[in-house]
C-alpha cells in the first residue's frame, strides 16, 4: 500500500486552478505552484465545506434506510478519521518512511470534524462502527489511542495489516476484510474513505468518498 506524494500534488494543482487535463499535458505546474494549491485548498476552508457537504448527503441517506441490529459503517483511518495534514505539510508534501512511521507511533493526528460528526450520528443511532485500516499491527497501540483520544471511543474492532498483508493493493486487502465481517454477521451499510481502493470491491454499502489531494495509494 505504497504512498504516491508528488503525482497526487501536480494533479491537485491542475484541478484547483481550474486546468483541464488535455492542457495539463502541455502545462505541467511547477512543484510549489502544486503544493501552493494543496495548501491553499486545506487552509481556505474549501476542503472542510467539500466533507460537510458529503457527510450531508450520507447522513440523510442513511437517515432513510431500514437500520438492523447488526448494520455498521467501517471507516478507514488516514484522512478520514484521523488528519495528517499538518504533519504533511511539515515535512514539505513529501513521504520520508521513517519520519511517517514515528508519526503514527506519536498518535497526535487529529480528528477530521465532518467525519467525527457523521461518527456522532452513526453512535446516536446504535450503527456498529468498524475501523479499517492500511496501517502495519506495529502502531495498534498507538492508533488505538489516538483514536479514542479524538473522540472515537465507541468501536467494534480495530481491523489493521499484517506483516504478511502489507503488500496487498489496498482494495483487495480491504475487500477481503469486509467479506469476514459480512461472513461474521455484520450488515455493511456503508464504507467511508479517502481512497478509491477504500470503496472497491463487495460489501460496501453506501460508498462515501472524501477529498484528498496529499497523497494515492496503489
Amino acid at each position: 500500500m505504497k504512498k504516491i506524494f508528488f503525482v497526487c500534488l501536480i494533479c491537485a494543482a491542475v484541478s484547483l486552478t481550474g486546468c483541464s487535463i488535455n492542457s495539463s499535458l502541455n502545462r505541467i505546474a511547477n512543484l510549489s505552484v502544486a503544493k501552493n494549491a494543496v495548501q491553499n485548498y486545506y487552509e481556505s476552508g474549501e476542503y472542510d465545506r467539500e466533507c460537510a457537504k458529503i457527510i450531508d448527503e450520507a447522513i440523510e441517506h442513511i437517515s432513510k434506510i431500514k437500520i438492523d441490529p447488526k448494520s455498521a459503517v467501517v471507516f478507514d483511518i488516514d484522512e478520514t478519521a484521523l488528519s495528517n495534514y499538518q504533519y504533511t505539510k511539515s515535512i514539505g508534501f513529501g513521504y520520508i518512511p521513517k519520519l511517517w512511521d514515528e508519526w503514527m507511533h506519536e498518535g497526535r493526528a487529529p480528528a477530521i470534524k465532518e467525519t467525527k460528526r457523521f461518527y456522532d450520528y452513526l453512535i446516536s443511532k446504535n450503527i456498529h462502527v468498524i475501523f479499517l485500516t492500511g496501517r502495519d499491527e506495529s502502531v495498534r497501540e498507538a492508533t488505538r489511542e489516538n483514536l479514542i483520544e479524538q473522540g472515537y471511543a465507541k468501536f467494534d474492532t480495530l481491523i489493521m495489516c499484517s506483516k504478511n498483508e502489507l503488500q496487498l493493493p489496498s482494495a483487495q486487502f480491504k475487500t477481503t476484510k469486509r467479506n469476514e465481517l459480512v461472513a461474521r454477521g455484520y450488515e455493511i451499510i456503508a464504507c467511508i474513505g479517502d481512497q478509491a481502493g477504500d470503496l472497491a470491491g463487495g460489501n460496501t454499502g453506501y460508498k462515501i468518498k472524501l477529498p484528498d489531494y496529499l497523497y494515492l495509494l496503489d
